[in-house]
């Protein structure tokens, strides 16, 4: 069921949205923000995260364009719509569309004018989420792929690296998929990853927890802002899940049914660690876990620790 737009104006009064509101009428849902902690506020709401930001330009003051560089630069806010109200001066809009906003809205403001605005870049903006969902989802499986894994949590690393946050990397690997595939054939076998990739993502439960297909039959989990022992409960979480399913595999020298093994990475980012590290940090963990025996998942690694041990 498709939801109303938020359009959320940056504004020291309520007239602008007043007005606004009623040149949009039915059909979309404004939000306001008078301060800067109120706009901090709606940006961390991944679940209701605004469509268009309209920001008035005594809002930021005579940091008009480095506000609008920094938004649309920010993997957090670049595919937000930005629209800046401002006096009806020639400088003053250069400025702001040469800093990267979408468009620029004169007071005072035309109500027919700014309808249209609106409406065009909601379309458009809809219609770039159509086309971004098509190359940043796996075919087979449904989940995010590759490449929008790699991006992600390049965004999410960064976050918690400018927040002082923390982020963990779950990798999982079908234990004896060839075996799968050469048993039942490759029809099965990608019914057997989609219902594994299913599986996996009903139990990243949280708004910004993300799961990829990371290649083949290994998966991935991002899990931002999640506390040290949490990642166990996620592993334990997605095991038994995977047990539930009970997909028959006879072939593996494992189990009856198929399983999965998991290294699991935690990390607090800081500019002595990179995201690639906390990959190759995961992937390790994973390896182990297979040479145990697979059908299990291994220690939480910390990153910092891996760190002081290299160090020592």
């Amino acid at each position: 069921m498709a939801t109303e737009p938020i359009i959320l104006i940056a504004d020291e009064t309520l007239s602008v949205q007043a007005q606004l509101g009623e040149a949009l009428g039915k059909g979309m849902s404004l939000v306001s923000a008078m301060n800067q902690e109120q706009l901090d506020y709606w940006i961390d709401q991944p679940e209701r995260k605004p469509d268009l930001l309209v920001v008035d330009q005594s809002f930021v003051g005579q940091q008009l364009s480095r506000f609008c560089h920094y938004w649309k630069h920010d993997p957090q806010t670049r595919d937000i719509a930005l629209i800046v109200m401002g006096p009806d001066d020639d400088e003053v809009e250069i400025s702001s569309l040469g800093a990267g906003a979408d468009a620029y809205l004169r007071k005072p403001l035309n109500s027919q004018l700014c309808r249209i605005r609106i409406t065009q870049l909601l379309a458009a903006r809809k219609e770039l989420q159509r086309l971004e969902s098509l190359s940043v989802t796996d075919g087979l499986t449904g989940i995010a792929n590759r490449r929008y894994f790699d991006d992600f949590l390049r965004a999410e690393w960064l976050r918690s690296k400018r927040e002082g946050g923390n982020i963990g990397l779950i990798m999982l690997d079908i234990d004896h998929f060839k075996a799968f595939n050469d048993q039942y054939g490759h029809l099965d076998g990608d019914h057997c990853l989609r219902k594994v990739a299913k599986a996996i993502k009903e139990q990243a439960q949280r708004p910004r927890d993300l799961v990829a297909r990371f290649g083949g039959e290994e998966f991935a989990v991002v899990l931002p802002s999640i506390q040290f022992e949490g990642m166990k409960v996620v592993a334990e979480r997605i095991q038994a899940a995977l047990a539930s399913l009970s997909i028959p595999h006879e072939a593996s020298d494992t189990s009856p049914v198929v399983t999965v093994s998991m290294g699991l990475a935690w990390a607090e980012p800081s500019s002595a660690d990179s995201m690639e590290s906390l990959i190759e940090a995961a992937d390790e963990a994973l390896y182990a876990a297979k040479s145990s025996g697979r059908n299990r998942f291994s220690e939480t690694v910390d990153l910092a620790a891996v760190r002081s041990l290299m160090t020592n």
